[in-house]
């Protein structure tokens, strides 16, 4: 501060000495007393105004100065701030580069894994191909046991059959032989009256006994009939049974027609006992679980319908199971040889062709069939009907789809029917 009223001051003297110069038109002249105040007073006045000048500078300065000391506060500030600033995205920035280093680390691990479930996957596929080739394999397996079985049973019932009908034939020759003896025997003395008696107590007990062996012969044919339709590892087993029941019962009846003349009585419960056996076997096969029958109808009329399964939901008779009326397929619960049998009248003037299906397979056809023009006016109604023996297996479906033609007729009397039963 000091330097510039200095200058300002030096400033001030030089300029002076131009402006007296000027009045003295530059020249040394001896000035009298009245010129020298006058120059004081003027000098005075040069002073004062040096002095306001100066004061007017300083209180400037003042004010740059702080403003300048308030302008640096303010930048002291903002850099504070933006050392902050700063400071906190150094930090941010530190944050993510230890979460890049992090995510880098799962993406490399989530690479592994997903190399591993590759190759499980890889693996797992192999394996499921082998499962299916050796599904395909153990099915095939399985269809020529289950035809092999069938066949086995088939030739078992049928020698059974053959067997059974021999010792009938032979027991009744047996039978008449013995009735013819019998006669001749009665002309005999009455001495042998008595041992007639006892003959006929030990028959009596002969006779319980052979009831409790009909008995169990029962018995055992019920099992062998439980185990033939459920277990076909257990027809050699049943066939042996059977087969060592029927020759002890041969040999006791022959051993009987030896060793008595009176076994007559005893002779012909045996015949009664083996026609049991053959109802017995007979019901085997006529068991009621294994009738499957049924009849069903359509009791409204559908001019329009161009479907393709044709479902009768009325059930006219049922026995056993199979059919379903929701979807109008029959489903075989058991094998078997079956009867199926359609009858479908058409719309007036119309005509319709239905098929009888096995498995998706077109087997018979029933075709209602109009050809007459349109020149005849009148209602025509033409009735298809069809009838076919198929023989199932135990899941086999059948059941009626349209080939072509339009619409069908019926009512409540069900005029449009498809009926099936199990032959044997």
């Amino acid at each position: 501060m000091r330097v510039v009223c200095i200058l300002a001051i030096l400033l001030s003297l030089s300029d002076a000495e131009p402006i007296s110069s000027f009045l003295t038109d530059g020249e040394n002249k001896t000035s009298t007393s009245l010129e020298t105040k006058d120059q004081e007073w003027n000098d005075l006045g040069i002073l004062r105004q040096i002095i306001n000048q100066e004061t007017a500078i300083r209180l400037t300065l003042v004010k740059n100065v702080h403003a300048l000391v308030n302008d640096v506060a303010l930048i002291k500030k903002s850099l504070a701030a933006s050392e902050a600033r700063f400071t906190r995205q150094q930090q941010m920035i530190d944050a993510l580069k230890i979460q890049v280093k992090s995510l880098q680390q799962e993406n490399n691990e989530l690479k592994n894994s997903s190399r591993i479930s590759e190759a499980r996957i890889m693996e797992l596929e192999t394996n499921l191909q082998s499962v299916n080739k050796n599904f395909s394999t153990l099915h095939d397996e399985l269809n020529v046991i289950q035809k092999d079985s069938d066949d086995k049973r088939r030739g078992m019932f049928n020698k059974i059959h053959s067997v059974l009908d021999d010792i009938k034939i032979e027991v009744r020759y047996l039978s008449v032989t013995l009735l013819d003896f019998k006669e001749s025997t009665e002309t005999e003395n009455e001495s042998r009256e008595k041992k007639y008696e006892e003959l006929e107590r030990h028959f009596n007990n002969s006779f319980e006994e052979l009831k409790a062996e009909i008995f169990q012969n029962k018995l055992n044919l019920t099992n062998n009939k439980v185990l033939i339709q459920n277990l076909d590892d257990s027809q050699s087993e049943i066939r042996g049974t059977f087969t060592e029941i029927l020759n002890r019962t041969v040999t006791k009846l022959e051993t009987q027609l030896k060793t008595s003349e009176y076994e007559q009585l005893k002779l012909s419960s045996a015949v009664a006992s083996l026609e049991v056996a053959s109802m017995n076997l007979s019901r085997l096969n006529c068991d009621k679980s294994n009738h499957h029958a049924f009849t069903v109808g359509i009791s409204l009329r559908n001019i329009s319908w161009t479907g393709g399964t044709l479902v009768f939901p009325d059930i006219i008779y049922r026995k056993g199971t199979g059919y379903n009326p929701s979807t109008g397929i029959f489903t075989a619960p058991t094998a078997g040889t079956y009867v199926f049998y359609v009858s479908v009248q058409s719309e007036s003037r119309q005509d319709i062709r239905l098929d009888i299906v096995l498995n998706g397979s077109g087997k018979v056809r029933a075709m209602a069939w109009y050809g007459s023009g349109d020149s005849i006016y009148i209602d025509i109604h033409q009735t298809g009907t069809n009838l076919v023996i198929l023989h199932l297996q135990t899941g086999d479906r059948v059941w009626v789809k349209r080939f072509a033609g339009t619409g069908y007729y019926s009512n409540s009397a069900h005029v449009t029917t498809f009926s099936g039963f199990k032959l044997y």
